[in-house]
């Protein structure tokens, strides 16, 4: 009797050590386009990835520029160090730039309006929901409120010098011109890095410091980290002192343009 209730509070005690609810494996996205029928989270999962790697296409009515999601968000948002897109799981939070707690529609909607120099899309539009399953599904498997491995991008360490804009012409046209253009106008399949086909100033991308973290880790595209972080930091700079959309924070007609779709 003694042993079998020993063995008995083993096999609770081994119970109380697994996962009651293990996560499954889920399909990977080649398996759900190939697939004719999905129900209704796969099937907003595989628009938002559409809407992710072909955004001109797929969400064009909320784009002002010619630029896709994965242009910064790397291999369809699943690069680490390339602002990947698995962090679901730290929204709701707080966002200093605008002032308020961000569920995760928001800020996919403020991407529209910044970085695709759009309008921000109602919160209930297909799109935003799309790619919130399509946030979601890249999240699996994340430990809630905490922050996934390779988030965003580095941040580069203090180099001891300010970034020089001169420098990062050079370092610009010798490594970067033959992808995005003498003039920064990108061509097929690569993205313009100034003008009007560009991220708008209140894009994260305007920021000297963010820029040149993912240009560090990331660019020349398959040569991530061949630069050194002060040539990265001098690229940012001249980049950023381009010609570029507004940012629509400063206008009145987008404002009122916002609050009106809002």
């Amino acid at each position: 009797m003694k042993i079998c209730q020993f063995l008995f509070y083993c096999f609770l005690l081994l119970l109380t050590q697994t996962p009651v609810h293990a996560q499954q494996a889920q399909p990977g996205i080649e398996q759900l386009l190939k697939e004719t029928f999905l129900d209704d989270y796969y099937s907003n999962v595989v628009y938002g990835y559409q809407i992710v790697t072909n955004t001109q296409q797929h969400a064009s009515r909320y784009v002002g520029n010619k630029l896709n999601c994965s242009n910064c968000h790397l291999q369809a948002g699943t690069q680490k160090e390339a602002l990947p897109l698995n962090v679901a799981g730290m929204y709701p939070k707080w966002r200093a730039k605008n002032g308020q707690r961000n569920g995760i529609g928001l800020r996919i909607r403020e991407c529209f309006l910044y970085s695709m120099d759009g309008i921000m899309p109602p919160e209930d539009a297909p799109e935003v929901l799309a790619v919130a399953a399509y946030l979601s599904y890249l999240s699996q498997g994340q430990v809630m409120g905490a922050e996934p491995e390779g988030r965003g991008v580095p941040t580069l360490p203090d180099t001891g010098y300010d970034p020089n804009p001169a420098n990062g012409r050079s370092v610009y046209q010798d490594n970067c011109a033959s992808c995005h253009g003498q003039q920064g106008e990108g061509a097929a399949g690569i993205p313009a890095v100034w003008g009007l086909d560009s991220y708008n100033k209140g894009a994260g991308m305007s920021r000297v410091d963010m820029a040149a973290g993912f240009i560090w880790a990331n660019m020349p595209l398959g040569k991530g980290k061949s630069l050194s972080h002060q040539q990265a930091l001098d690229v940012a700079a001249y980049l950023n002192l381009q010609i570029r959309p507004s940012d629509p924070r400063n206008s009145k007609f987008f404002k009122l343009l916002e609050h009106l779709i809002d």
